[in-house]
């Protein structure tokens, strides 16, 4: 795989509605661009995710190993905040 930096790439991303308001609050208070605010935390998260990894199944699904064990009540409070 060859990567180039210092190349500016032009994409559209459809991402959550929040995602997209929480990048654009960050970047409105540190006074950067959304696109190097949304750049920067995908370089953050691919270098802070060594207990996690995303790996493809024999079925083809992506399944994910995370840094614990999802409990019920994680559920639970993912669930009462919508």
């Amino acid at each position: 795989m060859r990567l180039c930096y210092d190349v500016i790439v032009r994409t559209t991303l459809d991402i959550p509605d929040e995602a997209y308001y929480l990048a654009k609050a960050i970047a409105r208070d540190q006074n950067r661009s959304l696109g190097r605010v949304v750049g920067d935390l995908i370089l953050q998260s691919s270098k802070g995710a060594k207990s996690a990894s995303i790996t493809i199944s024999n079925y083809g699904f992506p399944t994910f190993r995370c840094a614990r064990p999802v409990t019920t009540e994680d559920v639970r409070a993912l669930h009462d905040e919508e």
